[in-house]
């Protein structure tokens, strides 16, 4: 049986998990059930082992074995969520949680992003396992062999299963409403992690661009541009997506082009300035900024990302022109991965109309 998760301390609760990880499995096997050997390990093997002490093996068998039954089809390519309330009479300690249950591709930013959610809808975890599952399965999305913990092998299909304990909910209007924020979230991290690379070769294009066909702005100041999105881009900012925007119309306002879109801003007219609480175009800030014989904007967005971090993401602006003077903009929005500042959003304004986007670096999406 794989014990290696729990760390061999010699700690009492150290002990009572292993022990309570084996009898478990002994139950299941004594009641023959379908549930794999190795399963509760592998389910429960990196717990704290604190948290797990408080249950009982029986109830571990019959979360296990509810765990079993839900991981054992997934459509592929979508996220499966579970949010249930154990049967009481599989345990006394079962009669107080809830559990959530997430079986999802393996990918960046699953464990944090739902983790914040959860604690934004005021839900405080009991007990949160996050097993990699290597696993089989066929065209209808059937386990074909039990999962195992997955390991460096490239060519085999990983999973994340997200297991987390919560003080019991029975409103079922409150499920599903927790159920519904959980499936935005996830949605939002799948686009940020699937357009990763297409937001990095954006802002690769658009530094390209500043080099070969400069704005007509100072030469320092186009240079500094340069140098801080190519540090951008060295995996010092969680970029969460990227789209353009012309600057149109008497009053100046920033059009986005939505076809253009990537990540968070995939897909629809995404909001990601406010005024007033009202959600805004272009903000005065911006405004003068075209004014000025700046390449480049670094704000406060007013909306928080929903992906990594809860928090308001910086908005990145490279201004462009095109062959008649026209002014562009490309907005990329991200979050800092290292130094002491953050930053969301990016937005860049080149020749032509670009888009304004939001990136995520510092991971491989796989």
């Amino acid at each position: 049986m794989n014990q290696q998760a729990i760390i061999d301390r010699p700690d009492r609760e150290d002990r009572a998990a292993r022990a309570r990880i084996d009898a478990a499995a002994k139950l299941l096997r004594g009641a023959k059930s379908d549930v794999s050997d190795d399963f509760v390990a592998l389910l429960f093997g990196r717990a704290a082992p604190e948290d797990l002490v408080g249950y009982e093996a029986a109830e571990l068998a019959a979360l296990a074995r509810e765990a079993w039954a839900f991981v054992a089809t997934r459509k592929p390519a979508a996220p499966k969520i579970r949010f249930e309330q154990p049967k009481g009479s599989d345990g006394e300690h079962l009669k107080s949680i809830s559990v959530i249950e997430i079986v999802n591709d393996d990918m960046p930013f699953l464990v944090d992003s739902v983790m914040t959610e959860l604690t934004e809808r005021g839900l405080a975890p009991r007990l949160v396992v996050h097993p990699i599952l290597a696993v089989a399965r066929d065209k209808a999305g059937q386990l074909t062999a039990a999962p195992s913990e997955a390991g460096r092998n490239k060519d085999e299909a990983r999973e994340s299963f997200i297991h987390v304990h919560v003080a019991r909910i029975e409103d079922v209007e409150r499920l599903a409403a927790i159920v519904h924020g959980l499936e935005q979230v996830l949605a939002e991290v799948r686009r940020c992690v699937q357009d990763w690379r297409p937001m990095v070769r954006r802002v690769n294009e658009v530094i390209q661009d500043l080099k070969s066909n400069p704005p007509p702005v100072p030469v320092d100041d186009i240079a500094e541009a340069i140098q801080f999105l190519e540090w951008v881009a060295a995996d010092n900012f969680t970029l969460l997506g990227v789209r353009d925007y012309t600057l149109t119309g008497k009053e100046r306002d920033l059009k986005p082009m939505l076809e253009t879109g990537l990540g968070v801003l995939r897909g629809g007219d995404v909001p990601v300035l406010t005024r007033g609480g009202q959600v805004v175009s272009i903000t005065p800030q911006l405004r003068a900024f075209f004014d000025e014989p700046k390449t480049l904007i670094v704000t406060k967005a007013n909306v928080k990302s929903i992906v990594h971090r809860r928090a308001y993401m910086d908005y990145i602006g490279v201004k462009r022109f095109d062959a008649d003077g026209n002014v562009s903009i490309l907005v990329p929005t991200a979050t800092l991965t290292k130094g002491i500042n953050e930053i969301s959003l990016v937005e860049i304004g080149p020749a032509g109309t670009r888009p304004v986007s939001q990136y995520s670096f510092a991971f491989d999406p796989r």
